[in-house]
């Protein structure tokens, strides 16, 4: 990727959640003069400019200006990254709440709420079909990347012994596979009654990628028998895993198919973690199905920059054509608004070349990072066109000063708090500016 052209120039400022108080009116900026990271808005003697209209004291009244400067102070030891705004170039102001990723997640018949499960039927080879959809920009046209989960059932095949065992398949399919491109791991659901994993007051501990569950006490696992089930929560929103063995000395439980959450402890007697029945002959009415969500993929601003999400089709085969047949339900995945991965990569770009023909290069160029890895940020997008007459005819520069600021929950809004460095860069760029940027970020 090139440099941005003439008519598409970008300067991105990143506004931290900390420092977070607002920089005295009037204080001149200079490396390292102020709160690294801070930003600012100044006269072009970059001294920083008043948030209310302060008439008299023209010095720092931003509506006495008609030229001002976005600086962000980077240290001491680094020069000021700054922009100069002329106020009847801008012709834009606008902000969004920033809004969190979220992975594609897909239930073959029980998803927790509805009224589906998984049919069974004896003696048949069950098939979940998993098909790749790349991003053709990140991958480029491909062709079909398919990953299968496999069960053939027996007499008597239950709809838990077929869910776990198609889960399984699908786990140890992507196992050799974590370093791919695309991953998901997958999770048994149940609408069966739950209750206590155990007796007193033990935690239990569940860790990624491991078939070992570890109780603080031994008697913390004492309902957890070889063949039932168990889960980190009670709702039934929530997946199982079932217990392959116990040892009764240590309490320590092994699953069949390995913990794919993140690692997690809570309260075995309690609420937090809790054990199921096993009998599906019993309770015939329960439900069962199949979680499958995607895994985020890794990014590194530095070495790429294709932010993509695991987007997938789930396609059942040989599952019995009944009157209500298996369902697939699915939640698409979300790139999200100003995440960290989008904020670093507009940040990354904004600083240009420097030295190199392209900004993808071989090796790649490691550039200064404000943009913090996790962080969910709020943007705002200020644009400006500057006209450039001429003797020969007319041109024009345009682009955009694009300012992150951190911080939010992902949230459908967002309000800065007055008094602190966000609020400060608003209200004066308001007063300086013939449009105005909302002090409300609405989604």
């Amino acid at each position: 990727m090139a440099l941005d052209s003439k008519n598409n120039i970008k300067s991105v400022f990143i506004i931290p959640a900390t420092p977070t108080a607002a920089i005295a009116v009037g204080t001149k900026v200079t490396p390292g003069s102020i709160a690294t990271g801070s930003v600012v808005i100044t006269s072009m003697s970059n001294q920083v400019l008043a948030t209310t209209a302060t008439g008299s004291a023209a010095l720092y009244d931003p509506t006495f200006f008609d030229k001002i400067k976005i600086i962000k102070d980077r240290g001491a030891n680094l020069p000021l990254q700054q922009v100069v705004l002329t106020r009847n170039q801008i012709k834009t102001a606008s902000s969004v709440a920033g809004r969190l990723a979220r992975e594609q997640v897909d239930y073959v018949g029980y998803n927790g709420s509805n009224a589906n499960t998984i049919q069974a039927t004896d003696n048949n080879f069950y098939i979940v079909k998993l098909e790749h959809v790349p991003n053709q920009f990140a991958y480029g046209k491909r062709p079909a990347n398919y990953k299968y989960g496999t069960y053939q059932s027996g007499i008597g095949a239950t709809k838990q012994e077929i869910a776990n065992g198609l889960t399984a398949s699908l786990v140890q399919n992507f196992v050799p596979n974590r370093t791919i491109d695309w991953r998901v791991f997958s999770e048994v659901m149940t609408n069966a009654t739950r209750s206590a994993a155990g007796t007193g007051s033990g935690t239990l501990t569940f860790t990624k990628y491991s078939r070992t569950v570890t109780p603080t006490l031994a008697a913390a696992t004492l309902n957890c028998t070889a063949g039932t089930y168990i889960s980190v929560a009670v709702g039934t929103t929530t997946p199982v895993y079932k217990v392959a063995d116990r040892n009764s000395s240590t309490g320590v439980l092994t699953l069949e198919v390995a913990y794919n959450g993140e690692t997690v402890s809570g309260t075995a007697a309690g609420t937090a973690l809790t054990a199921i029945s096993v009998s599906d002959a019993a309770t015939a009415g329960n439900l069962w199905g199949i979680k499958i969500t995607g895994i985020k993929q890794k990014y590194d601003v530095n070495r790429w920059r294709q932010y993509d999400k695991v987007r997938f089709n789930t396609f059942l085969e040989g599952f019995p054509p009944v009157a209500n047949p298996t369902a697939v339900s699915t939640t698409a995945a979300f790139d999200g608004v100003a995440v960290y991965e989008q904020v670093a990569n507009d940040e990354y770009i904004s600083w240009g070349d420097e030295g190199q023909i392209f900004v993808d290069q071989t090796p790649p160029l490691f550039r200064e990072q404000d943009a913090v890895v996790g962080q969910q940020y709020q943007p705002a997008v200020i644009g400006w066109v500057d006209q450039l007459p001429s003797l020969i005819g007319a041109g024009e520069n345009k682009g955009q000063a694009i300012v992150y600021f951190a911080g939010g929950t992902g949230a459908a809004t967002y309000v800065p708090t007055v008094g602190e460095l966000q609020a400060a860069f608003i209200t004066t760029f308001n007063l300086w500016s013939n449009v105005d940027l909302p002090a409300t970020f609405v989604f």
